[in-house]
């Protein structure tokens, strides 16, 4: 009979555990990842789960503070935050290091972010984070620099089939203020781009026919660069446009198995992006596994520019396939205990045996043990 009264511990909506194989896959991503962010220079750093409410914009003043969970410190009674994204404390603790050193900085980080609500793309509330941020360095070598790094990371996690799609936030803003449009116009026009009503774009004054334009550039890198450089686009698009153009024939030499795509007007991820942003998806799953882009922070009326890549894993677990190869070999209850040190330091993973009574065989196998200690001998099962 069926015991009627077993508890049932419910999770919040967005909030999961990570059972054995997906909890082994973030451990192994995790180090993955971490070990090619050292390889290319980028230093770790662990900022706290929580930080004063004040914190959260004081170097980055575009940040969206409407998706974070609030909470009151009961020692100073100062509102606290627990984060949602870990770039804006790197932002924080990148302040005061460019403060005292005019050297180029890389930091690297990993770790937990929560949400209040999740989204249509990333329902998980709860999600770990990884990522690097490199400040004082050209915008153009920079995005190249990290958008490799990102790729270079996912190789190594055997993600395949990658596609960088790079974006230009600060293009549509770029336009909609040449117009000279009243703020009203201007929001509406925003609202447009933001889910791509070609008919809607084509109705804002006095750009609406630029706008359209390069709205439909989006595709191939070749093709969208083609569009775009025949747009009569004023003087700091043009630019943009030019600096897209050398990051794509430096990733296509660097990385000529990545396809790449330009999406102009596209804008996603965190507010705070502007100028050159990008976003890396695999066909082998209906959803990007990182994002990033350029990014302004100030220090005493001082302006210095940030290129950051984010990671969540999320998106990252369901796209991997990496499983626990490891060798794993059952321990029967007699044994000699001196010889477990010696397996375990090659790599083996021991299963003791409890229990004088036991069907050794098939023990091993309740365990995925592929061998067996018989003596001092492994024997194969």
């Amino acid at each position: 009979m069926k015991n009627s009264n077993k508890k049932i511990a419910l999770l919040p909506k967005g909030i999961n555990d990570l059972l054995e194989i997906k909890s082994f896959q973030e451990s192994f991503l995790s180090q993955s990842l971490m070990d090619i962010f050292k390889l290319n220079g980028y230093k770790k750093i662990s900022p706290p789960l929580i930080e004063f409410e004040e914190n959260y914009t004081l170097f980055l003043d575009t940040t969206n503070k409407q998706n974070i969970f609030r909470i009151t410190d009961p020692i100073s009674n100062k509102p606290m935050y627990i984060r949602n994204d870990i770039t804006p404390q790197i932002a924080r603790i990148a302040a005061s290091k460019l403060y005292e050193s005019d050297n180029i900085i890389r930091l690297s980080y990993i770790g937990d972010v929560l949400r209040p609500k999740g989204s249509q793309l990333h329902p998980e509330r709860q999600i770990k984070q990884a990522g690097i941020e490199l400040y004082g360095a050209p915008n153009v070598s920079g995005a190249i620099e990290v958008i490799s790094t990102g790729i270079q990371a996912l190789t190594r996690v055997n993600i395949t089939n990658l596609i960088i799609d790079i974006t230009m936030p600060n293009l549509a803003n770029l336009i909609l203020h040449n117009a000279n449009l009243n703020e009203e116009t201007i929001k509406n026009a925003k609202s447009y781009l933001k889910v791509k009503n070609i008919n809607k774009i084509k109705t804002i004054p006095n750009c609406g026919k630029i706008l359209s334009e390069i709205a439909d550039s989006a595709g191939e890198n070749e093709r969208a660069l083609k569009v775009l450089y025949k747009i009569s686009l004023p003087p700091k698009a043009k630019k943009l446009v030019k600096e897209i153009s050398s990051i794509c024939d430096k990733l296509k030499i660097i990385h000529p198995n990545v396809k790449i795509t330009i999406d102009p007007i596209e804008n996603r991820g965190f507010n705070y992006y502007s100028g050159i942003g990008f976003a890396i998806f695999s066909t082998n799953i209906k959803r990007e596994l990182g994002f990033g882009g350029e990014y302004t922070i100030e220090l005493n009326e001082k302006k210095q520019t940030g290129m950051g890549l984010s990671i969540l894993f999320d998106g990252l677990l369901r796209a991997t396939n990496v499983k626990d190869n490891q060798k794993r070999i059952f321990i029967p209850y007699k044994h000699n205990s001196s010889i477990l040190p010696e397996l375990r330091e090659k790599g083996w993973i021991t299963i003791i045996n409890h229990y004088k009574k036991t069907n050794i065989i098939e023990e091993a196998k309740k365990y995925k043990c592929s061998y067996i200690l018989n003596g001092k001998n492994i024997e194969k099962l």
